[in-house]
């Protein structure tokens, strides 16, 4: 990065992403929000919340903290679920609060899954695949939720637009996949480019054909299980909208699930650009802003329901990364490489 154009270099710099991101959450929260609904009537539909609906909310939020890492369990043999959970806390917080996060978590996830002696192998493969099913499940859900919602009343064009892009980068992204996973040549092919680069070092070629044999072989051994529970986990973070708000006051006849589907599917793609550490709020006016054009629903109920999904879906778990942080480097060890696994 540091021999590209002097504009690319700035615009790269943590400081500067950082910046951005600020600008960014500064201008969702202090403008864009406040546009939908004044404050003070969100805090009073806070304040009114529907008291029978906390244990249901309690139940969803807390499935929804382990739902990830059984995916994870699920894509890495010898993975226990408390390390999976609590490596998955870890990295959710540095995503949740550091610019640039999401290539930090990922470099966590190796250094955490090597201090158990994990293979390497095995953890670029579930990484890959993980990350992957979960980008397609994304991607998949924008159609059917429109489709879904044209059932019962007109699709908007922001959604309509949505649903095809998602569409069309899901069937790319399926194809590139099946590409891989089926063609050695694919593989060799990305290999010998890899070797061109610096600093890289040699023998790419042989590692992605002996990942891509590895991962066919997981997914013929595991790949139920992994779409289980990737979709169940989405299924899940949905629930929750759904739950949060209902309990912010919004009926099932003024807001149904299926515009609250087509809504949550649309503000999955809108954080697709990592703008914002964990789409800190762009999600919430993107939420927001699909669940008025989908319903009839109250500005006022619907920015608080939109609060308090992220209150359930981005703050719950930050103290729970940093607990797992302290646990981790107390009785798993520290984050750090240890020698034999292969």
């Amino acid at each position: 990065m540091s021999d590209g154009p002097g504009w690319l270099r700035v615009a790269s710099h943590p400081l500067v992403q950082g910046a951005v991101g600020a600008a960014v959450v500064a201008l969702a929260f202090a403008w864009a929000l406040p546009r939908f609904a004044d404050y003070a009537e969100v805090a009073e539909q806070l304040r009114s919340l529907d008291r029978g609906l906390l244990p249901l909310l309690v139940v969803v939020g807390a499935a929804n903290l382990v739902a990830p890492s059984l995916s994870q369990v699920a894509a890495l043999p010898g993975l226990h679920l408390r390390h999976a959970a609590a490596v998955d806390w870890v990295t959710t917080t540095v995503t949740n609060l550091v610019p640039g996060g999401s290539a930090i978590a990922v470099g966590l996830t190796w250094s955490m899954y090597r201090s158990l002696s994990l293979a390497t192998g095995a953890i670029a493969r579930s990484v890959v695949v993980t990350g992957v099913w979960d980008t397609l499940v994304k991607l998949g859900t924008p159609l059917p939720a429109a489709i879904w919602l044209a059932s019962q009343r007109p699709v908007g064009p922001v959604l309509a637009q949505a649903a095809v892009v998602g569409a069309v980068l899901f069937v790319a992204a399926a194809g590139l996949g099946a590409a891989v996973l089926t063609g050695p040549g694919v593989a060799v092919a990305g290999g010998r480019l890899l070797d061109r680069l610096p600093l890289l070092g040699r023998g790419w070629p042989a590692r992605l054909e002996r990942m891509r044999s590895d991962t066919l072989g997981l997914l013929a051994d595991r790949g139920w299980a992994l779409t289980l529970w990737t979709v169940a986990g989405h299924a899940n973070l949905y629930l929750l909208l759904v739950v949060c708000l209902r309990a912010a006051g919004i009926e099932r006849d003024v807001l149904g699930l299926a515009p609250i589907l087509a809504a949550f599917a649309f503000g999955r793609l809108v954080t697709a650009l990592p703008l914002t550490p964990g789409g800190l709020g762009v999600l919430e006016v993107g939420l927001v802003g699909a669940l008025l054009a989908a319903g009839d629903a109250p500005e006022a109920s619907v920015v608080a329901g939109v609060l308090l999904f992220r209150f359930c879906s981005y703050v719950v778990p930050l103290p729970l990364g940093l607990a797992s942080w302290l646990w981790w480097t107390r009785a798993v060890g520290g984050i750090s490489v240890r020698p034999g696994a292969t």
